[in-house]
C-alpha cells in the first residue's frame, strides 16, 4: 500500500485514483524478479515467458487516446 500512496502523492494526485494505483502496483511487483519464485518474476513462474516492459509508462503522466478514423464522425476531436 506504501508504493501505491507513494505514486499518488508524486504525481499530486487525488485519492479518487486510489484503485488505478494499487492496480499499477500489483500489475509491477507481479513484473519484478522475487526470491519465492527463484529470482524470476512471479509472471514469468507461471506463464514460462519473461515479461516486456517496452509498453511501461509513468504513472500519473498525460496520454491521448487516438480515434480511429472510421469510428469518428466529421467534427469530433481526432484524440481523447
Amino acid at each position: 500500500m506504501e508504493m501505491a500512496r507513494s505514486m499518488l502523492k508524486e504525481k499530486g494526485l487525488p485519492n479518487t485514483f486510489w484503485a488505478e494505483a494499487v492496480y499499477t502496483v500489483v500489475y509491477l511487483l507481479n513484473r519484478c524478479p522475487t526470491k519465492a519464485v527463484r529470482d524470476k518474476t512471479p509472471i514469468e513462474a507461471w506463464s514460462g515467458k519473461k515479461p516486456s516492459a517496452k509498453h511501461l509508462r509513468v504513472f500519473g503522466s498525460i496520454c491521448y487516446i487516438h480515434v480511429p478514423d472510421e469510428k469518428m464522425h466529421k467534427l469530433k476531436d481526432k484524440t481523447v
